[in-house]
C-alpha cells in the first residue's frame, strides 16, 4: 500500500495536544483522517475531514464517520482521545463539572467505539485505541470525576477487547502519565498552576506519546498490545 492511500483513521480531541500530534504524525504517513473536536479548526491536510462535534453526541459523531467513510473507505483505526479533566479537590467541583468529565471521557469513547465496532467485526479487521490515563488504575485525592471516568474507560476497553478479539478486532487501552498539553485551560489555570496542583511531576511531550500510539497501531494485525502504561522514567506514580 502506497503512503498516499493508507486507510482512514479517526482521531477525537484532535484540535490540540495529543490529538493534534497524532493528526500530524498520521497525515505524514499518508493516512486519510477524520479529525473531531468541539471546536475543530480547518487543517490543510490531504484526504482529511475536520468536524466540530461533541463526542458525547453519538448521532453527530456517527454522521461524521459515515461521511468520511463514504469518501475514504472504512475506518481502520479509531483513536478515542477526547478528554477533559478537573483536578480541583472534590468539594470545589460542581456536579455539572464531573458529569461533563464522565460524558466526554467515558461516554464519548464508548460512542466512538460503537460507531465503528460493527463495521470492523464485519471486515474481521480494525483497531480501537482508547487514550486513557494512569489514573485508570491509580487513585488520587483530587480529580475524582476524571479518575472515575478513566477507571470506566479501562474496563470498557477490556470488555470490548473480549468481544472483538474473536473477529480480529483489536482494542487497546493506553494509560499515560502526565503529558504536556493544554488540558489545564479547561480548568481556567496556567500550566504552572496545574503542574503544582498535581504534585510537580515530570511530563512527556504529546509527540512522544503519539509515537507510542503509532507503534501500537502498526504492530502486526495478529498482535494486540492490550493495556500499556507509559510514564516518564523518573515518575514514581
Amino acid at each position: 500500500m502506497s503512503e498516499s492511500s493508507r486507510p482512514l483513521i479517526v482521531i477525537t480531541g484532535a484540535s490540540a495536544g495529543i490529538g493534534r500530534a497524532l493528526a500530524e504524525l498520521f497525515t505524514g504517513k499518508g493516512h486519510a483522517l477524520l479529525l473531531v473536536a468541539r471546536k475543530m479548526p480547518p487543517l490543510d491536510f490531504p484526504r482529511t475531514h475536520c468536524v466540530s462535534a461533541d463526542v458525547a453526541d453519538y448521532d453527530t459523531l456517527k454522521r461524521a464517520i459515515d461521511d468520511a467513510e463514504a469518501e475514504f473507505g472504512p475506518v481502520d483505526c479509531m483513536i478515542n482521545n477526547a478528554g477533559v479533566a478537573d483536578c480541583r479537590p472534590f468539594d470545589q467541583v460542581d456536579p455539572n463539572d464531573f458529569e461533563r468529565e464522565i460524558r466526554t471521557n467515558l461516554i464519548g469513547a464508548m460512542n466512538g467505539a460503537k460507531a465503528v465496532f460493527d463495521g470492523m467485526v464485519g471486515r474481521k479487521r480494525g483497531t480501537i485505541i482508547n487514550v486513557s490515563s494512569i489514573s485508570d488504575r491509580k487513585t488520587v485525592s483530587v480529580a475524582v470525576g476524571y479518575t472515575a471516568s478513566k477507571f470506566g474507560m479501562r474496563s470498557m476497553s477490556e470488555s470490548l477487547r473480549e468481544a472483538g478479539a474473536p473477529h480480529g478486532v483489536r482494542v487497546i487501552n493506553l494509560a499515560p502519565a502526565f503529558i504536556r498539553t493544554n488540558i489545564h485551560a479547561g480548568m481556567g489555570i496556567t500550566f504552572d498552576e496545574y503542574k503544582k496542583l498535581v504534585g510537580d511531576p515530570d511530563f512527556m511531550t504529546a509527540e512522544e506519546f503519539a509515537e507510542i500510539v503509532r507503534y501500537c497501531y502498526e504492530a502486526p494485525a495478529h498482535l494486540c498490545i492490550r493495556d500499556l502504561v507509559v510514564t516518564p522514567t523518573r515518575s514514581t506514580m
